[in-house]
């Protein structure tokens, strides 16, 4: 740790100080985080100076005329970045209630639900509700819980339930598991897949450690077919993306089949059928606000109406 010369102390910091570090932290200097806080940058100088005054230690080393932080800046800065987005939330709130916008709807879904189900969603609700701020995040499930634990979101909507005691979890409606092939392939002359077809193909697919690869292997390893994925992905448009370069086949969730996704390729369910299902989870410390409860019954909607149709109509294709 380098310490500062003379007499010094630690004491706590004050929110102004640490927006000012946050703002060194994010531009990399003084004068962008002056611009960025539209502040001079001597002010921004001082502010810094007293922060390591209180704190005791340099957060920065100068360096050829720029800042490089320090190891305890980089740790600090890990905590100031949940400080600094609950005081932006706080704002947005604050904006809401005296009607200078029409509100905030922070939203984080599994990746496969932002290939258009939440966008059709939002277009519709937000056709309803001008004034309306969204702020959607598409996260793999081990960075979606914290989110709504965290405060961050106000909602989540997940293939799989996420399993905590502060989390209100319901199920919505159902999907599947289906098999995507190149077009051509000898498979896709089949109505279905039945998982000892797959046998020898090259599979692109999941490690065990995701939500994904453990359904499949608690599905296919009981009946004896044992598909360990020749390439591992962490999506179902990634793997749908090497299949379309004829890299080989993928076990995918219906959730995010559009035409777009599915050009030139081919898709199969899969018998006996491998369920998934739509989650909706909430804090249950602290409840959605109403217009995020709004923008839900929206995406049921078009989950309940339009999904089914979208799943059908490119299962049917030839």
């Amino acid at each position: 740790m380098s310490q500062l010369p003379g007499k010094v102390r630690s004491a706590p910091l004050n929110l102004r100080q640490i927006e000012v570090f946050h703002a060194i932290m994010i531009t990399g200097s003084l004068s962008a985080a002056g611009r960025l806080l539209h502040v001079t940058q001597p002010a921004i100088s001082r502010v810094l100076a007293s922060i390591e005054l209180r704190l005791g230690y340099a957060l920065f080393e100068r360096f050829k005329g720029r800042l490089h932080p320090t190891k305890e800046a980089r740790k600090l800065f890990q905590e100031v970045e949940s400080i600094q987005a609950g005081v932006n939330r706080l704002n947005d709130m604050a904006a809401g209630l005296a009607g200078h916008g029409g509100g905030l709807v922070s939203v984080v879904s599994s990746p496969s639900f932002g290939e258009w189900l939440i966008p059709a969603a939002t277009a519709k609700f937000c056709a309803r509700n001008p004034g309306v701020r969204i702020r959607y995040r598409p996260l793999g499930m081990d960075a979606l819980l914290p989110q709504l634990l965290l405060g961050y979101a106000d909602i989540a909507i997940s293939i799989f339930k996420p399993e905590h005691p502060n989390l209100i979890t319901t199920e919505l409606a159902h999907g599947e598991i289906v098999c995507v092939l190149p077009a051509g392939h000898r498979l896709a002359r089949e109505s279905v897949i039945a998982p000892a077809m797959l046998a020898g193909e090259m599979l692109v697919g999941y490690s065990r450690d995701t939500p994904l690869g453990e359904t499949l292997f608690e599905h296919l390893d009981p009946q004896g077919h044992i598909l360990t994925p020749a390439i591992e992905v962490r999506s179902s448009q990634t793997a749908c993306s090497f299949v379309r370069q004829g890299v080989g086949i993928a076990l995918v969730d219906s959730y995010g089949l559009t035409d777009a996704l599915m050009h030139g390729l081919v898709v199969r369910r899969i018998e006996p059928a491998i369920p998934l299902f739509v989650h909706v989870s909430h804090s249950r410390i602290e409840p959605p606000p109403s217009i995020a409860k709004a923008f839900l019954t929206q995406f049921s909607q078009i989950v309940k109406k339009e999904l089914p149709a979208m799943t059908q109509a490119i299962l049917q294709r030839a």
